[in-house]
């Protein structure tokens, strides 16, 4: 081979100067296929372009307006998708919180939601299965709570709560039945678990109920029907309308005409049915009008405390219209919603 400009060029041989010439046909009709199959790329965007200098306004914006609706529906479609997981993510989070609590109290197997016992707000009950301590919870080996507590009273707990979330004024729930012999330890457990105040109400240890009653609702004591606390119910109106009964509870007590024996009848009744709260009755006062002593008066009655009852008894007189205090003996610690 000779460089340019050597005297003693050697020819260059054909295929160096034209490499076509060692291809055989298939090579080159391959390469000839290959150039023939890249003109339709070209030729379409070509055609593409010419299309948009061809294409009028109303076009052009005909043609936008479709794309974005296209992406509109498209964007329109995520945003769905993302919801749909959001949902999704919120109902396994309720799920969560509405686990069952499985509870082993001293070898008794009970389950309940997280959400009844957590129903008492503000209760050391509520506290303990926030899910803020569930790590220092006592454990079997399954990984149920061990409670170590009287398994019968605790039930009893758990079924006033579950009835309590579908409780209404017309209907609450009732309070649990407790043998009498396991009255103490049910007190204890209640105050233990900070639910005394929420099944019985914050009426104090001894007071007047329906001044506390009033106290706690803020309105006046003889307003307590008309603010649906209480519900008053006399066999007997003495003339009176009903809607005038709630003055009974008043600070004076029964107005003179709210129960008479309406000539003669007999037996008379007093009903009080409390609605939003429980109260356990350990005395009464009843006093007498002056002038209807001797003729009117019965030294004897009944007091309904719930469902257990006792008779009562005092000798009125002009003289002593007024029982003063009497005590209600023979009662369980119950507190009830009616007497």
């Amino acid at each position: 081979m000779a460089y340019p400009g050597s005297s003693d060029a050697t020819p260059v041989p054909a295929s160096v100067t034209n490499p076509l010439l060692d291809l055989d046909p298939g090579e080159v009709d391959g390469s000839a296929t290959g150039i023939r199959d890249s003109r339709p790329c070209l030729m379409t965007s070509s055609n593409s372009l010419r299309a948009l200098q061809d294409a009028t306004l109303e076009e052009l914006a005909s043609a936008l307006t479709t794309q974005l609706n296209k992406d509109r529906e498209a964007s329109r479609q995520q945003m769905q998708a993302l919801l749909s997981a959001e949902k999704l993510v919120e109902e396994k989070r309720q799920q969560l919180l509405e686990v069952e609590r499985r509870i082993f109290a001293q070898g008794v197997h009970m389950t309940t939601a997280r959400a009844v016992l957590c129903s008492a707000t503000g209760s050391l009950l509520a506290g303990m299965f926030s899910g803020n301590f569930d790590a220092g919870h006592k454990r079997d080996k399954d990984g149920r709570i061990f409670l170590d507590v009287d398994p019968i009273l605790f039930e009893r707990i758990l079924r006033h709560l579950r009835l309590r979330r579908i409780a209404s004024p017309e209907q609450p729930a009732p309070l649990p039945h407790v043998p009498e012999d396991l009255r103490p330890e049910w007190e204890m457990m209640i105050k233990y678990f900070g639910l005394d105040t929420f099944m019985y109400g914050d009426l104090g240890t001894s007071c007047n109920i329906f001044q506390r009653i009033a106290e706690l609702s803020c309105v006046d004591q003889e307003k307590l029907q008309e603010n649906d606390l209480v519900r008053i119910s006399l066999s007997s109106t003495g003339g009176v309308p009903s809607a005038s009964h709630q003055e009974v509870l008043g600070f004076v007590g029964f107005s003179e005409r709210s129960l008479e024996n309406s000539y003669g009848a007999h037996p008379n009744s007093i009903s009080i049915k409390f609605l939003k709260h429980r109260v356990r009755i350990e005395g009464m006062e009843l006093r007498a009008k002056v002038a209807d002593v001797l003729a009117h008066m019965s030294n004897k009655w009944t007091f309904r405390h719930g469902h257990e009852s006792v008779n009562m008894s005092y000798s009125f007189s002009r003289l002593e219209p007024c029982t003063g205090r009497l005590d209600t003996p023979g009662f369980s610690a119950a507190y009830v919603d009616e007497a």
